[in-house]
């Protein structure tokens, strides 16, 4: 009898301690990735599907601190708990914004689940001597791209590793191949073709606050050896690094137009036609961010 009333109070615990199926999130926390890295993809939901997305990069193991873009967080807050995901080296995580920059295009994300950072890898060094006109960097980080792109890239020589997220967690499926997307992990190399470079980044607001960020923003700017073959948009807020591996700046814009010169044909009317190219990227400076890495500390 003794032992029959241990084992009621034990079922009651265990029922007890069961998440309320009505109220989780009944998805599983994991999916597949065989390599490790220190930049995560950060998703905001909206009814459970992907509804804006960018990446980060770990900065605080210890905290579970990741830098992204500002315009990538913005979102954060306003759907509501549990809408904001970091995948992260196999592991989803639920995540909130802990700090912004007042005027650069950068945020702080911070993991909100218990989590072993005894697992996670060392964050990248930020780098302290200045950069220059014709450094080699390599800008890492995870974008969606449809299935023509990786054919395309894969035909070309670039094999970057595919992961089964949006078919896999998220369910999103296309009965036309051609129209099927999924998150690669891409690794481009590029070189540092500006510094110090005016630019206007979108997403950042408007009126007097945005245009004084116009104004005193200067960002890197950086050409990849490879076409990027369609928009950057999605790969906001990683990292880029330079070739000792430290960390230069955040990937956080490209131009909405730019043609290969060297197709350039004139046109009588003045015009010209030329192919379309995705090869220049503009980055926010971790001098920049100064504020944030304190922050942190």
């Amino acid at each position: 009898m003794r032992e029959a009333v241990i084992c009621f109070f034990l079922f009651l615990g265990l029922v007890g301690c069961r998440p309320d199926s009505g109220s989780h999130d009944e998805r599983p926390f994991f999916f597949e990735q065989n390599f490790k890295t220190d930049v995560a993809w950060v998703v905001v939901e909206w009814n459970g599907k992907p509804y804006t997305y960018g990446s980060g990069f770990l900065i605080n193991k210890e905290r579970g601190i990741f830098f992204t873009n500002k315009h990538v967080s913005k979102m954060f807050d306003g759907l509501g708990s549990g809408s904001q995901k970091v995948f992260f080296n196999g592991k989803i995580y639920n995540a909130v914004t802990v700090k912004t920059a007042p005027l650069s295009d950068a945020a702080l994300v911070s993991i909100t689940d218990r989590f072993q950072f005894s697992d996670f890898p060392e964050p990248s060094p930020v780098a302290t001597e200045p950069v220059k006109v014709g450094d080699r960097v390599i800008v890492e980080g995870f974008h969606p791209h449809p299935h023509a792109v990786r054919k395309a890239d894969e035909a070309a020589g670039y094999k970057f590793p595919t992961l089964n997220i949006f078919r896999g967690y998220y369910g999103l499926t296309a009965r036309d191949l051609e129209k099927e997307t999924e998150i690669v992990f891409e690794r481009l190399e590029a070189t540092i073709s500006a510094v110090d470079k005016k630019a206007e980044i979108s997403d950042q607001g408007s009126g007097v606050v945005q245009g004084l960020r116009n104004l005193i923003n200067l960002h890197i700017e950086i050409k990849t050896d490879k076409d990027h073959r369609f928009s950057f948009g999605g790969l906001s807020g990683t990292v880029v690094r330079n070739k000792k591996g430290e960390t230069i700046g955040i990937f956080t814009a490209g131009p909405e137009v730019e043609f290969d010169p060297d197709t350039k044909q004139d046109l009588p009317d003045g015009g010209f036609v030329a192919n379309r190219v995705f090869k220049t990227g503009l980055l926010t400076p971790m001098r920049s961010v100064d504020d944030l890495v304190r922050f942190i500390k």
